[in-house]
């Protein structure tokens, strides 16, 4: 059931490409929350190491787990990071806060960073998480007349943020401990700015190719 669901998702949304182009693309935007954690390990490729046939492996150093860690919004288009918010570490993200979030935060942000979206509306392309998914945020969205895009359960190829920035934004974080929040968020706006400035976010472009 949830392949036939993906399928006939990535099928319309095709279809929609095929018939309004890139300018469709370059409407949507998604909205993404994921831990930002102390530490996240190195993939399998970053810790390949050239070493002489019967060397030892380099030993791995156990440090004490850290409870720092914060969930993080991120809402990007095609074109980079619009905007990075931190959720207070004692606050639920519930459908209320969201709906705080996109009236307070993200309308805001758009107003001053991407000034078009006041005459064309954007899309959102959003995963079916409970509070995306909840009715206080569909009946937002419809009294702004932003257009939502449906993404089935368990669809991560059909999320740029799971196949394109996290991955991308974790990258440079990975087998660095950090103590703090702060330290934590610091790294993660190092690492959104240089994502901005080289134009790395191209996940959503790559939509019609997945």
């Amino acid at each position: 059931m949830q392949k036939w669901l993906r399928y006939d998702a990535a099928r319309n949304h095709l279809e929609r490409y095929e018939s309004e182009g890139e300018a469709h693309l370059r409407r949507i935007i998604t909205p993404y929350e994921t831990w930002a954690k102390p530490y996240e390990p190195r993939t399998k490729h970053q810790s390949n190491e050239w070493r002489h046939y019967g060397s030892p492996r380099k030993s791995k150093v156990c440090q004490n787990p850290s409870n720092a860690k914060v969930v993080v919004i991120f809402v990007y288009d095609c074109v980079g990071v619009i905007l990075t918010h931190t959720v207070p570490r004692q606050q639920t993200f519930n459908a209320q806060y969201y709906c705080s979030f996109l009236g307070h935060n993200l309308r805001p942000a758009l107003r001053k960073k991407r000034r078009h979206f006041l005459q064309n509306p954007p899309i959102i392309l959003q995963d079916s998480a409970r509070p995306h998914a909840a009715q206080a945020v569909a009946d937002l969205f419809d009294r702004w007349g932003w257009e939502v895009l449906y993404h089935p359960p368990y669809s991560p190829d059909l999320s740029p943020c799971d196949f394109d920035l996290i991955p991308k934004m974790k990258e440079p974080l990975r087998g660095i401990h950090f103590r703090t929040v702060p330290e934590i968020l610091q790294a993660v706006d190092r690492s959104i700015r240089t994502i901005n400035t080289v134009g790395a976010a191209k996940g959503i472009l790559r939509l019609p190719h997945r």
